[in-house]
Formats: C-alpha cells, sequence, structure tokens
C-alpha cells in the first residue's frame, strides 16, 4: 500500500508532531474519519427515518449545552 500526501501536509504533520510521531499522527487522523464516516451515515440513517432535525430545536440544544450563543459553533 502506498499513500500520497500533498507536500503542504508533508511539512505540516513533522512540525506538529515531531519527525518521530508522524505514523501515529496519521493513524489517528485515518480513525478519526473513520468514525466521522460512520457517525455521518448514522445520521444519514436517522433522517432517513425521521427526517431531517430541526434547525430551530438544534440551535436550542446547542444553547443549553454550551451556554452560548445559538449560533456557537455554527462555522464549525
Amino acid at each position: 500500500m502506498s499513500v500520497t500526501l500533498t507536500a503542504r501536509a508533508l511539512r505540516a504533520i513533522p512540525e506538529q508532531v515531531g519527525k518521530r510521531g508522524v505514523s501515529a499522527y496519521l493513524e489517528k487522523a485515518a480513525q478519526c474519519q473513520i468514525e466521522r464516516d460512520s457517525l455521518d451515515e448514522l445520521i444519514a440513517d436517522f433522517d432517513k427515518v425521521h427526517g431531517p432535525a430541526d434547525p430551530e430545536a438544534v440551535a436550542a440544544k446547542r444553547v443549553r449545552l454550551t451556554g452560548g450563543a445559538a449560533d456557537a459553533g455554527a462555522a464549525a
């Protein structure tokens, strides 16, 4: 197996973790993406059954959970 990364990523990763931490960093990044993909599938399945989430209800929950403004994290 071979993996191709951009030159930018190849420079940035060692700057973040040092030369000896690159493999562990890439493993963690891959695991995070796998978890995110699985979560995306769960959300899509939920939406098929229940319909999409109400944006106002999501904003209200976000305020309760974060104690912040309703649009906090909307750009994330």
